[in-house]
């Protein structure tokens, strides 16, 4: 499996439950100049759309992240599936639901019959270059601080 990359763009064919780590791995590069929060919802969002994907039985199915707006302001997380379903507690997507309804600005269903779209939009906030690379030399969140700093 390979990602498809279009300068603001992610896209991967899920064939089997665990191809979703490696989507995450991938979703978490394509975000890397986001915050870790931004980071946490998307993959957060990508888990539930995928998981919808899976426990309906719609597999292989297709995850696309684009980044969206003059500034790539917005990330849409797009899974095109055949007669995928829209997440809704009676069919047991509890968890995933409060996902979508918590962490996206937007989300919904779009198409019918054969190929049908879960879609959610978040919200992206970069972080500051100096804030990123604490974090990642240091094991901490951008916003807090080691032990023992001022």
């Amino acid at each position: 499996m390979t990602d498809f990359w279009i300068d603001t763009a992610l896209q991967r064919v899920l064939n089997h439950p665990r191809d979703v780590r490696a989507l995450r791995e991938s979703a978490a590069v394509f975000l890397d100049d986001c915050t870790v929060e931004t980071i946490t919802d998307a993959l957060l969002v990508t888990d539930a759309l995928a998981s919808a994907a899976h426990d309906q039985g719609r597999l292989p199915a297709t995850i696309r992240l684009v980044r969206e707006g003059s500034r790539s302001d917005w990330l849409r997380i797009s899974l095109t599936a055949p007669g995928v379903e829209l997440p809704s507690a009676d069919a047991g997507f509890g968890a995933g639901l409060h996902v979508l309804t918590t962490c996206a600005a937007l989300w919904g269903r779009s198409g019918d019959g054969g190929s049908a779209a879960l879609w959610a939009h978040l919200p992206l906030t970069t972080a500051a270059p100096a804030a990123l690379h604490v974090a990642l030399t240091h094991g901490v969140a951008p916003d807090h601080r080691p032990a023992g700093h001022p």
